[in-house]
């Protein structure tokens, strides 16, 4: 089990009820004295560091971990990217998210909220949104809604190894300038210009003439495998 950001120890106190013994990773230094004053080294082990700076794959030599937390705005994406990029030590996780993040990790092709981190997460994990909590439920009060998700590893055929990084650049040029069409996007980043562009998309069974936001995921993993096998220079 692996709680990122304990805090106080509130969601601690529920989880030691469910584990023999946690990891949890703290950057704040204070409430690290705080929670080392609180719990037995043999039930908590605490790391001071930021969970950025931890790699998860060092955590889970005794098996895959469950991830818990809940996660402040400023991280959540690199946090969300962090889990793509080490899931393989990952079995599931139960995360709390600002609710507007939890949208867009949850997205649909064709809405405002899908984009590159829908598609890159979503490849990677079955993500749910469980329920909704309101700021009174926290002390003190944020000005947000949060929403807890949960996430399940699908098959590590829905986003091969190999695949991450050029589906990384394929989302950010496609999603480079929204309102523009997938073909216009394309040709800015293509060496090859519109003819490439052209030529990726026909290739893929994509329509350039759409926007990136109306492809569903699996157009952009079509659209990488090519991107992948573009020559390099």
């Amino acid at each position: 089990m692996l709680e990122i950001g304990p805090g106080r120890g509130a969601l601690t106190d529920l989880l030691l009820g469910g584990a023999l013994r946690i990891t949890a990773i703290e950057i704040d230094r204070d409430l690290c004295a705080l929670l080392r004053s609180r719990y037995a080294e043999n039930r908590l082990r605490l790391i001071e560091k930021d969970v950025l700076d931890v790699d998860f794959l060092d955590l889970a030599h005794e098996g895959p971990l469950v991830v818990a937390g809940n996660l402040p705005y400023n991280i959540s994406k690199p946090v969300a990217m962090k889990l793509v990029h080490e899931r393989r030590a990952v079995s599931r996780a139960v995360l709390m998210f600002q609710r507007e993040v939890a949208l867009r990790l949850t997205a649909e092709p064709g809405t405002g909220a899908y984009g590159p981190l829908t598609v890159l997460a979503g490849r990677a994990y079955r993500i749910e949104r469980l329920f909704d909590l309101a700021p009174g439920a926290f002390q003190p009060s944020p000005k947000v809604v949060s929403t807890v998700t949960r996430w399940t590893p699908r098959a590590s055929d829905d986003l091969p190894e190999y695949l991450v990084a050029p589906l990384k650049s394929v989302l950010r040029a496609s999603f480079s300038r929204r309102r523009q069409t997938l073909q216009k996007n394309l040709r800015v980043a293509l060496r090859g210009g519109e003819a490439e562009a052209r030529s990726l998309l026909m290739a893929a069974g994509l329509d350039g003439a759409l926007r990136a936001e109306m492809i569903p995921p699996e157009g952009f993993v079509a659209l990488a495998a090519l991107w992948s096998e573009r020559p390099s220079g």
